[in-house]
Parts: structure tokens; C-alpha cells; sequence
């Protein structure tokens, strides 16, 4: 028997859980917050099943006491139910690394670990220097083009163990000739081969990244603002888990009255080991000159698609796809996911359709990788090893 049905006859979900279940589903209304997918159900029949299916995929401890003590930032993203999950707690990691960069420091307080996915969430503590009240006001303005105060630009590596002081010895000289304020002045230097760490940008190691950043709040007293950053790898031999992680910020800009000023000169950098159990599950076809490669995990998904193609588009590919799960119902993928998508498509000079396609997206909540047994893209199905 699944393993769903066997939990679920013996753990009856809690009336508060049914009830925010039957909201999230059946409602037309779309959700109001920003970057989350909204469920747009059509008829009955389909209301009913993705009721149903939300409640194998998104987690199979109903009911369950707590597994994971993780920040409120992580429940807000992935739900009140994601810390009662098997899935939460082979991810999770309390870090709690600092590193102090001359004038600020930066904090990994917490982690969210795969293979091919890494969520963090990060202190950046500003110098004593930058007027707190003006921080605030930038923060909490609506105003954005005449205050604010932007997000710093992170840039990942896949490192040895590498501290501050090494950085600033090796690349000091550099930072003099850049404007912090100006990404084009910047991006040589974090994008680029101008850094001493560019041998092990992540980049270079995989066939394409996708992520996100975003702002949780300043805090006044501790001078301190937190992000929350993520970022999924797809196929090629990146593993957050083999080695330590450079995480690289470029300073954070100040936007008063429409002038930018950069909160420091220089980046500031924090290195952590990740740790994690192994959850992602790859598969690949190839037949008739078509080929598909996924991954798959309880964060994202990630599908490639080669050859001649039906689809015009990433939107396309992505409304094609499906999660077959082992009790044999299909979930659309467009569904489970969050609006954003990333991916690229190439073309072939004499071909009305691309050549060959690849998306990558987040779930919107933790997705229980056990219960899938293939994924569907259109007519080719891929059973997941």
C-alpha cells in the first residue's frame, strides 16, 4: 500500500490543517503575497484532485510533532506544516558562522542543504558608521526610486576553506578601481575572472544556475539586515555537499533622495560546510533524436529538452510536465510551483521551433520526492532512479 494511505489511516489530520488545505485549494481568490504561485483550479473534478494530491505530496507527517526548530523566516516561505516533514529535517542545518570583513560582518545563521539546492539565511551587520535612522527610513520607504536601500549582489563558490583576510590580501588592490554603486563597474570583478576566487565560481562548474534573494527586515538595534537567499543548481557536477561554500555579497546601497552610496569599499565574504542528506533524484531519455534529463528534488525541479519539440516556449514545457507519483495520479508541475521560472532555449536557424528547451522552478512547498515514482513530459514519461 502507499505510503500515504498507511499514514493517513492511522493519523487523521488536524481540523485547523484541513480547513487552511480547502482554503489554499479551492479558492479562486489568488494569494496576496508576492512570488508565490496561485492555484487557478478549473471544475470540480479538478478542485477535488489537487486537494487530494496536495496532500501526498506536501507532506505525510499531519499531525506530527515539530521535527525541525528552524527561523520563521523558512515557515513563512515553505509553510506552517514544512518543519513537520522528514524533508525539512534531512535539510535543515543550524550553521552559525560569522565573519567579520573589516568594517561589517556576516552571519549564516541557517540553512536548507541538497545536493543541488542551497537556502540561507544571512545577517549582514552594516558599519557603525552608516546613520541608522536613514537605513530605516530607506527600508521602510514606499518610495523606492528616491529611497531604498538594494539588496547586495551574492555570488557563490565551491571552495576550499578560505577567510576573509585571505581575500582581502589577494584582491585589496582591485577593489580601489571599483564603484560598488555601479553594476557595470562591479560585475568584472564578481561575474568575471577579476576575483582571485574565479576559478571556483559556481558557474564553472555547472550548466546554468537559478536563485533568489530577498529582503526580511532591519533591525535598528543590531544595525542589521537579513536576506534570504537561494539558489538551485541543474545538471553537471556541482554538490553543495562535497565541499565548503563561499557565499560572496557586494555591499549593500543606500538610496537617500535619490543618490546611491554604497554602505562600505569592499565585498564581504563568509564560507560554511553544507551538510545534507542525499534527496534528489535524476533521470534521462533518449530516443528518436529527443532527449529530456530532470532533476528532481524536494525544492525544485529542473527539466532539459532536446531535439525537435513541440513546445514554443519555457512556459510551454513546464505546463507539459508532470510528477507521476507512485500511486499512479499525475500533478501538473505548473501547479506545485512558484511563478518564477528560469531557463534558456535555442534555436536553429531553419526551425520555426527551438531546438532545445530547459526550465528550472521552486515548489511551494517541500515536496516528498519518495512519493514520485517519473516524470511526465508530454507523451515521454521518465522513470526516477
Amino acid at each position: 500500500m502507499n505510503r500515504y494511505h498507511e499514514s493517513m489511516e492511522h493519523c487523521a489530520p488536524p481540523p485547523e490543517l484541513e480547513e487552511q488545505l480547502r482554503e489554499a485549494v479551492l479558492s479562486a481568490e489568488p494569494e496576496p503575497q508576492a512570488r508565490t504561485a496561485v492555484y487557478r483550479p478549473r471544475g470540480f473534478f479538478r478542485k477535488a484532485l489537487l486537494a487530494a494530491v496536495l496532500a501526498v505530496v506536501l507532506t505525510l507527517s499531519v499531525g506530527a510533532a515539530v521535527l525541525v526548530d528552524w527561523d520563521d523566516i523558512f515557515t513563512g516561505y515553505f509553510g506552517p506544516d514544512a518543519a513537520e516533514t522528514p524533508m525539512a529535517e534531512k535539510a535543515f542545518q543550524k550553521v552559525n558562522v560569522i565573519s567579520v570583513c573589516d568594517d561589517v560582518a556576516v552571519t549564516i545563521r541557517e540553512a536548507l542543504v541538497s545536493e543541488k539546492n542551497l537556502y540561507l539565511i544571512l545577517d549582514y551587520r552594516l558599519p557603525d558608521t552608516v546613520d541608522r535612522e536613514l537605513v530605516e527610513m530607506a527600508y521602510e520607504s514606499e518610495d523606492w526610486q528616491a529611497n531604498c536601500i538594494d539588496l547586495p549582489d551574492i555570488s557563490y563558490y565551491l571552495t576550499g576553506d578560505i577567510s576573509w583576510e585571505e581575500l582581502k590580501a589577494a584582491d585589496q588592490d582591485r577593489w580601489a578601481d571599483i564603484d560598488w554603486t555601479d553594476y557595470t563597474s562591479y560585475c568584472g570583478y564578481v561575474e568575471r575572472a577579476g576575483s582571485s576566487l574565479a576559478d571556483f565560481r559556481l558557474i564553472n562548474y555547472t550548466s546554468g544556475s537559478s536563485g533568489g534573494s530577498e529582503s526580511q527586515g532591519y533591525d535598528m538595534e543590531t544595525n542589521t539586515l537579513t536576506y534570504l537567499f537561494h539558489i538551485a543548481v541543474k545538471s553537471g557536477s556541482a554538490d553543495f555537499t562535497a565541499q565548503p561554500v563561499t557565499v560572496l555579497l557586494t555591499p549593500p546601497v543606500l538610496r537617500v533622495d535619490g543618490v546611491d552610496t554604497a554602505v562600505t569599499d569592499h565585498p564581504a565574504l563568509v564560507t560554511f560546510q553544507p551538510t545534507g542528506s542525499s534527496q534528489t533524484l535524476t533521470a534521462s531519455y533518449q530516443q528518436d533524436g529527443v532527449f529530456v534529463q530532470t532533476v528532481l528534488s524536494p525544492f525544485s525541479i529542473h527539466v532539459q529538452l532536446t531535439g525537435n519539440t513541440v513546445y514554443e516556449g519555457l512556459e510551454d514545457l513546464r505546463a507539459a510536465t508532470s510528477l507521476v507519483l507512485t500511486d499512479g495520479n499525475a500533478l501538473p508541475v505548473q501547479e506545485l510551483t512558484r511563478s518564477g521560472l528560469s531557463g534558456s532555449t535555442g534555436s536553429r536557424p531553419d526551425e520555426a521551433l527551438p531546438f532545445s528547451l530547459s526550465f528550472s522552478c521552486s515548489f511551494q512547498h517541500l515536496l516528498d520526492v519518495s512519493q514520485v515514482a517519473a516524470v511526465q513530459v508530454g507523451d515521454i514519461q521518465i522513470p526516477l532512479e
